[in-house]
């Protein structure tokens, strides 16, 4: 062992804490994507209704209380899709990045640039149709460190894929 070993005492009060992080939000434009998304779910959802009251025979006698209830249900998923957005948010630092999201329940991951081991941009219809691209990160660590930012522009989803995959490089150098 030598002579220069410390093994100094951290104090909770000197951790630098997550709350304290500016993290950016994901493009507004991005909404317009979740809402449709919601609506399509709710159509769909309002078809088995419709099929299941129709085709289930005892099943008619609660038609009312099945379509009051799926109201309540899409009152709900659009009211929280508000604040799923707005808790959609993330941050790219010299050694990693975060990314939080949840409505309920937040969660926040934390990715060091050297447990990434793959990046992809992804484009659905909506999002070349809005601009918008999503940049998911697959680490070392399996499918659950695995996150997907969606709602950036195609062009910063672009920068950002430069900037990690350069980090990478430097980190294997």
């Amino acid at each position: 062992m030598s002579k220069n070993f410390s093994n100094n005492k951290i104090l909770i009060e000197n951790i630098p804490s997550a709350e304290n992080i500016i993290m950016s939000g994901i493009e507004k434009k991005y909404i317009n994507i979740m809402i449709f998304n919601r609506f399509l779910w709710c159509i769909i959802s309002l078809i088995g209704c419709i099929i299941s009251i129709k085709y289930i025979g005892f099943v008619e006698q609660f038609s009312y209380i099945i379509y009051i209830s799926t109201l309540i249900l899409w009152a709900v998923i659009f009211s929280l899709t508000g604040i799923s957005f707005k808790r959609k948010k993330y941050v790219f630092r010299d050694h990693d990045l975060m990314y939080s999201s949840g409505v309920i329940f937040t969660s926040t991951v934390l990715i060091p640039y050297n447990r990434i081991q793959h990046l992809a941009i992804h484009q659905g219809f909506l999002s070349r149709v809005f601009d918008l691209a999503s940049l998911q990160f697959y680490t070392a660590g399996g499918s659950y460190t695995d996150i997907s930012i969606k709602g950036l522009t195609k062009m910063d989803a672009e920068m950002w894929k430069e900037f990690v995959s350069a980090k990478i490089e430097k980190i294997k150098k």
